[in-house]
């Protein structure tokens, strides 16, 4: 069931390819559909031609025409690794099966079934900072603009240093604040920051605050995040819209996924990784303010 033939394989067998297309053909009739990853190549070796091919290769070509290998596409739309021994081979029957399985599931579920292309990171204060709003009136002058337009205060980022860098856009009214832990004393700078009585209000604030969830330290994390929530609710203006999101096992999920992409066989933290995946999508939000 293996791939990467060799001659040393061969040195016993005594089929020939006639013998193979005679089989193949008994088995295979014309209104028969064929299904196979890269197809074209298996019906070259064999000197076959056959009219009704599904190729998972050409179904899932990119918009740009880029072809997938069935692995990537087997990983990512079935989340089922395959080819994972390397230089060793890989097994054809699991291949066929993966092939199968997209085929069908494509059928199933029409074109939304397919790899989305990988959009270009965006920096959402960067967006903001760059965002032209309204439309233009006849004489020119803008009519309703947005409030990124009409925002003349500055923006604001609190959060881990690895991520501040991502974040930084050059711009001189943007304010970059390292804070590696909800209970470092810079955490409590996003109430301040949002403050409806100070004259040097942030117009958008956007803070990442770390929870380790040791056994020692979560109790007291709990009540920081208690102390931050309460700020903002009797400090900040009402009609200032605050969006609060909670989500748990982001990081170790992270580390997870990194190893399990650059895994090149059998990776035994299946099971885990799913399951840190699960936890880490479903967030929780909570929103404060009227507007």
């Amino acid at each position: 069931h293996y791939s990467g033939i060799t001659p040393k394989m061969l040195l016993d067998v005594n089929n020939r390819i006639e013998s193979i297309q005679l089989l193949l053909l008994s088995l295979i009739h014309a209104e028969d559909v064929i299904i196979g990853h890269s197809a074209e190549n298996d019906l070259k070796a064999l000197r076959i031609v056959h009219n009704n091919i599904v190729d998972t290769s050409v179904v899932f070509r990119g918009d740009n025409g880029r072809k997938y290998s069935l692995k990537h596409l087997s990983n990512v739309l079935l989340q089922r690794q395959i080819q994972r021994c390397g230089s060793s081979g890989h097994c054809s029957r699991e291949d066929a099966e993966a092939s199968l399985i997209l085929a069908l599931r494509r059928a199933k579920h029409g074109s939304s079934f397919r790899l989305k292309e990988s959009a270009k990171h965006q920096n959402v204060l960067d967006i903001f900072q760059k965002a032209k709003g309204g439309d233009q009136t006849d004489n020119g002058v803008s009519g309703e603009s947005s409030f990124a337009e009409r925002n003349v205060r500055s923006s604001v980022c609190i959060g881990p240093n690895d991520w501040l860098t991502s974040r930084s856009v050059g711009n001189g009214s943007q304010h970059l604040l390292s804070c590696e832990s909800i209970l470092s004393s810079m955490a409590m700078a996003a109430p301040s920051w949002l403050a409806s009585k100070k004259p040097s209000r942030a117009g958008v604030l956007w803070a990442k605050l770390i929870c380790e969830g040791s056994r020692d330290g979560f109790k007291n994390e709990l009540k920081k995040l208690d102390e931050i929530i309460d700020s903002l609710v009797t400090s900040v203006s009402t009609d200032t819209p605050i969006l609060v999101i909670f989500q748990r096992n982001y990081s170790k999920t992270n580390d997870l996924t990194r190893q399990r992409k650059a895994a090149t066989c059998v990776w035994i933290q299946e099971e885990e990784w799913k399951q840190y995946m699960s936890s880490c999508r479903n967030c929780e939000a909570l929103w404060i303010g009227s507007s």
